[in-house]
């Protein structure tokens, strides 16, 4: 796949760029597959300590050189006694925190519920061609609430987008 370093560092005024330079720029940063998942079940814990939100994706990237760019998307909800909703983290499958993708708290500390749309960004360069798996997990802040992911009232999903380098 071309790269963008075999581009010149600077240009000037009136400066044409070769065959071979147009190339280049037209093969970088290009999004070469997406891979999308869905989920319509809601999801609920107590816990403060991730579980599974049990929506997850595989993509194998075509280039070893690519990054991963990945989003999820859910209806998040705290019950009145839970004061916050707590984390979501995107993972890898040796569960490692993706760059990026682990969000801090949303919904006040109250005594009814709080509604709110999430949207988790990560990014990450495997350096594979392998098939890699994301998945999403969640957990509350703190103890003695629930936390839910209303995913049978807005579909959650996840996007795995591959980056050419």
């Amino acid at each position: 796949m071309a790269t963008p370093t075999s581009l010149p560092a600077s240009f000037t005024s009136g400066q044409v760029l070769t065959a071979a330079q147009m190339n280049d720029l037209r093969g970088a940063f290009r999004i070469l597959q997406v891979v999308r998942a869905t989920d319509s079940t809601s999801r609920s814990t107590t816990s403060t300590s991730y579980v599974d939100a049990s929506i997850s994706v595989t993509i194998t990237p075509t280039s070893a050189d690519s990054d991963i760019l990945l989003v999820w998307t859910a209806l998040g909800k705290k019950d009145g006694s839970a004061t916050e909703i707590g984390y979501r983290q995107i993972t890898d499958s040796s569960n490692v925190t993706i760059s990026g993708a682990e969000d801090g708290l949303f919904g006040q500390v109250s005594s009814s519920d709080v509604f709110q749309y999430m949207t988790l960004v990560g990014f990450d360069s495997p350096a594979t061609t392998s098939a890699t798996t994301y998945k999403g997990r969640f957990r509350t802040h703190s103890s003695g609430g629930t936390v839910e992911l209303l995913n049978n009232q807005a579909t959650g999903q996840m996007f795995a987008l591959e980056v050419s380098a």
